[in-house]
């Protein structure tokens, strides 16, 4: 049996991030700001549902030209073209 080389990916943390900029983006520093004082954890639920962006995040990476990084390739510059 062949044994496949993972396929690179970007880290998860890396469009989180991104992910969770655009959300914040979109709702706004006033919502964003009662939302983190309603949740009472530091901003951690608003990151969470930032998750549902992060599919896209991924797609919209690769159609603007980024690359995930190799696998043996540095984190810290995951995705830069």
């Amino acid at each position: 049996m062949v044994k496949r080389e993972p396929k690179p990916t970007f880290d998860p943390a890396y469009v989180r991030d991104i992910s969770e900029a655009v959300y914040r983006h979109q709702l706004g520093a006033e919502d964003v700001q009662r939302m983190i004082e309603k949740d009472e954890d530091q901003g951690q639920m608003l990151r969470n549902r930032a998750g549902s962006y992060d599919q896209l995040t991924r797609v919209y990476l690769k159609t603007l030209g980024f690359e995930p990084p190799a696998i043996a390739a540095d984190v810290g510059d995951a995705g830069k073209p």
